[in-house]
């Protein structure tokens, strides 16, 4: 790593930090509500500040950790930091961490700046394994991991210690292989969004409420006497005259039972079912109308 790395998302720029960044880091590090759940006390002097960003320098000099500063692309504001500890690329594996203002909590900022270095660690560092240590009582960045794909592993009892007190911390990855398949099935929600000559048809179809006269929902559907070249005609005609129930209407619905029967399970069960409704969306999502595609479920 010759030249430290320089990563742009749509509203962030992550680089590397300097003294010029001192007293802005500390603004952060030193405030209880961020360093609340961190596993370090929070910062009380400049010093403390000036001497951690140095050490970030060295950890990076001895290829042993990378943290970059997270600043706002359009006006360079520093909002925090995220960066990977325990660095090791012969084993091919890292642990990540980070931290944000409270000006800027709940506003996406730290989902987009982690997904971006997933992509940098997987990609150009060609790792297998980012780990991440958190507080149990940390559900934001709990909630965070889980949506990116990170696996809870286990509890570390006693593992951190912060304000002369230990705590137990859970443990979370997220692997290589695991991260491919994610990006694949994102791919496909983005082939989704591909619209045609044909989903416009249908997008015009839903509009109209034509969609709530379809075969087996109890009315007839109103085609008119003259067809034409229509191919908006054609297909209802087609569908009337061939008493067609699309499947993604039982799709939808067996989708619905299955969330219903998702309150009552807890642990494996509900994991396992989980599973078994976001396969049975992403099969909706492919026959159904663009706009009635539906989430994934999450925990």
């Amino acid at each position: 790593m010759d030249t430290f790395p320089i990563i742009t998302t749509k509203r962030l720029k992550l680089r590397k930090l300097s003294e010029r960044d001192v007293e802005k880091y500390y603004d952060v590090m030193s405030r209880e509500e961020v360093m609340q759940y961190y596993g370090m006390n929070r910062l009380e002097t400049l010093e403390e500040a000036k001497q951690i960003i140095s050490s970030f320098q060295k950890a990076y000099e001895m290829e042993r950790g990378l943290r970059w500063g997270i600043f706002l692309k359009d006006t360079e504001q520093f909002i925090g930091t995220i960066g990977l500890n325990h660095l090791n690329k012969a084993a091919k594996r890292t642990e990540i961490g980070y931290e944000l203002h409270p000006d800027h909590w709940k506003q996406g900022f730290m989902t987009e700046a982690v997904e971006a270095i997933l992509s940098y660690i997987f990609v150009e560092l060609k790792l297998f394994r980012i780990g991440a240590i958190t507080f149990p009582a940390n559900e934001s960045s709990n909630r965070l991991l889980r949506r990116l794909g990170f696996q809870r592993e286990g509890l570390l009892r006693g593992y951190l210690f912060q304000n002369g007190k230990s705590h137990d911390a859970f443990v979370y990855a997220l692997l290589k292989s695991d991260w491919d398949a994610l990006n694949e099935e994102h791919e496909v929600d983005e082939r989704l969004s591909y619209t045609d000559h044909l989903t416009e048809i249908i997008k015009k179809a839903e509009r109209e409420g034509q969609f709530d006269d379809l075969p087996g929902k109890g009315k007839p559907l109103h085609i008119g006497n003259s067809y034409g070249n229509s191919y908006e005609s054609q297909m209802y005609k087609t569908m009337k005259d061939n008493h067609v129930l699309p499947r993604w209407v039982e799709l939808g619905k067996e989708i619905d039972q299955l969330k219903e029967a998702l309150q009552q399970t807890t642990g494996k069960e509900k994991q396992r079912k989980i599973k078994e409704i976001n396969k049975k969306i992403k099969t909706y999502n492919y026959a159904c109308p663009p706009t009635l595609q539906r989430n994934k479920v999450t925990e």
